[in-house]
């Protein structure tokens, strides 16, 4: 039914905004809730396999007043939003549970680091297998997002790592990889597919071995590279939507249309730093940075974006050189255009906190 080129809802619905429609619309939520208790009834999911539903990750839960006031005070002060303090709450038991253990955890990852920093020990196709089975060797049994959110938290927490009085070895082998222009675009849109798709952070995906097989497999359709550095793009997507925007900056109409995407002209386009946007009408798909506008717009054709017909003649593309632009000013640029007109396949850090 769901199937993303032969389901139902993909025939039925073939563009991206007509699905974006139906799923907002009340024949859905019928469709799904015949689902729900269809699979209520039977505990059947993905054929004869029985098993439980899989959960929404959504639940209502009634809170007295005072306290719904409490934690709305507590989430500004850590400027955090009420559902993220919420999940860190709830899930202090499970952090507690494994507390004990996060002393073997940062042993596991020191016998097989190899120098790496842990960011690159969680993502590493290679690695993390590595970390994974040290922690099953040292009687760890928790699922491995559990053991990869908690490799990742304690870097996070200094205070932890104190109260634990747990040492985290140095990193001696940075990663750089400084091709990032040639697929961060990839990693990009592959992370946002998840999002609406799934529903999940980019810190669950990147902990997640099957979500992050997953993203793998949509960003390989997008582009030729390999995962590592895919997934080391997605990583570096944090950072650089965390830049505050800055004054000056071009406006969406300063983007000028070179066409409909179909028939760009190469040649016509300046192969210099720049900014650009590809569109539905009017609605913005995706927008990026680049130091070369014409080879990533080549990379777009040969590629494609998933879900998404490039060759359909609604599809234009919209672009703003910018010689003489850093690459900070660009990706500050792209933040402040990417919260402004918030186009579809564009990861946007609030809506994954």
């Amino acid at each position: 039914m769901f199937d993303q080129k032969s389901g139902v809802i993909a025939t039925a619905f073939p563009s991206e905004i007509e699905r974006d429609a139906f799923f907002d619309s009340p024949q859905y939520n019928e469709v799904m809730a015949i689902q729900a208790e269809l699979m209520k009834k039977t505990g059947l999911r993905k054929g004869s396999t029985p098993r439980l539903p899989e959960k929404s990750g959504r639940f209502n839960v009634r809170v007295p007043k005072s306290l719904h006031e409490i934690l709305e005070v507590e989430a500004k002060r850590e400027n955090v939003s009420l559902n993220q303090l919420a999940v860190a709450k709830l899930a202090m038991p499970l952090q507690s549970r494994i507390g004990g253990d996060l002393v073997s955890v940062v042993r596991a990852f020191a016998d097989v680091h190899d120098g790496f920093a842990i960011d690159r020990i969680i993502v590493d196709p290679d690695y993390n297998p590595k970390f994974l089975r040290r922690c099953a060797e040292l009687g760890l049994k928790q699922p491995p997002i559990v053991l990869n959110q908690a490799l990742m938290n304690v870097r996070k927490s200094k205070k932890q790592r104190e109260r634990l009085g747990i040492q985290i070895p140095p990193t001696t082998r940075p990663t750089e990889f400084r091709d990032f222009d040639d697929y961060q675009f990839a990693s990009e849109i592959a992370i946002r597919v998840l999002q609406r798709t799934e529903g999940v952070t980019l810190d669950r995906v990147l902990c997640d071995p099957g979500l992050l097989e997953e993203f793998d497999r949509i960003a390989l359709e997008i582009v030729n590279q390999t995962r590592l550095k895919l997934r080391w793009a997605a990583l570096n997507l944090r950072k650089t939507r965390l830049l505050r925007p800055i004054k000056d900056l071009p406006s969406a109409y300063d983007l000028v249309s070179i066409g409909p995407f179909r028939s760009v002209n190469l040649d016509s386009v300046a192969d210099v730093p720049g900014l650009y946007a590809i569109y539905d009408h009017s609605r913005p798909i995706y927008a990026g940075e680049t130091s070369r506008l014409r080879h990533r717009i080549a990379l777009h054709q040969q590629y494609g974006i998933p879900w998404i017909d490039l060759k359909d003649e609604s599809m234009t593309v919209k672009a703003f050189a910018a010689p003489g632009a850093t690459q900070s000013q660009r990706e500050k640029w792209l933040m402040a255009f990417v919260n402004a007109e918030h186009p579809l396949l564009n990861y946007q850090h609030q809506a994954a906190a």
